[in-house]
């Protein structure tokens, strides 16, 4: 006999939701018929409709109880060489980049073996929040070393296009390598950032930005996107 936590029955639901098991703004059984089917506390119910919720499938109405909202489509990403800037824009999707902080990171770490550089010279990490139509859908980190970028302690906290950025330092034929997509968790600072409880798997994208036709690293990133809103083709 199965044991079912918050997260299976969520897994479960959104199952039944891609099915077409759901039509569109039907109500949701109730948490207590929940509760009975699949043998567990109403509270696991809360957690599992709070994480639906938070995904977007449901929306709640007080007093009346929780709805399906519609299959929601994904994005579908190109790994080019273009910015996520210049692919939403292209794509009509109207987005929002908040600069989370640039901070200098320790020396001697594996970002500077990529980035081709001695374990003392200075590398800064900038973090860039991307928010889809007022939800946050990304979380773009770049690894620059202050070598290539004399003013990023500086100019680094205010970033919101690194390509853009890139192309105001002389930096114009880029290509992206090394290119490594995984499936993985979060860390609580990424979940804080994503506003996403408990378990919920992201696409993790990492990469080298070299200058062409030099092929010279001056870039070590990470992509982090919500698997509920991107599809990505390598």
């Amino acid at each position: 006999m199965e044991t079912w936590t918050w997260e299976t029955i969520a897994d479960t639901l959104i199952k039944e939701i891609q099915k077409g098991i759901y039509k569109k703004d039907e109500k949701m059984p109730s948490e207590n018929k929940m509760a009975v089917r699949f043998q567990v506390p109403r509270s696991e119910i809360r957690k599992a409709y709070a994480r639906l919720k938070e995904m977007g499938y449901i929306y709640a109405l007080q007093g009346y109880g929780s709805f399906f909202s519609g299959n929601r489509k994904k994005i579908r990403l190109s790994m080019s060489n273009e910015s996520f800037s210049k692919k939403m824009e292209q794509m009509g999707i109207h987005f929002q980049t908040r600069n989370m902080g640039c901070r200098k990171i320790k020396d001697g770490s594996l970002i500077h073996t990529n980035l081709g550089l001695e374990c003392h010279e200075p590398v800064y990490k900038v973090t860039r929040l991307r928010i889809l139509d007022g939800e946050p859908a990304a979380i773009h980190i770049s690894y620059l070393a202050e070598k290539l970028f004399p003013l990023i302690e500086k100019e680094g906290g205010a970033l919101t296009s690194v390509y853009e950025y890139f192309h105001q330092n002389g930096y114009q034929d880029l290509d992206c390598t090394n290119l490594q997509l995984t499936v993985s968790t979060l860390n609580k600072k990424e979940r804080t950032l994503l506003n996403i409880q408990g378990y919920a798997p992201c696409l993790v994208l990492t990469y080298q930005c070299r200058s062409m036709p030099q092929g010279q690293v001056i870039e070590v990133g990470r992509t982090i996107y919500r698997s509920d809103k991107f599809i990505l083709e390598l």
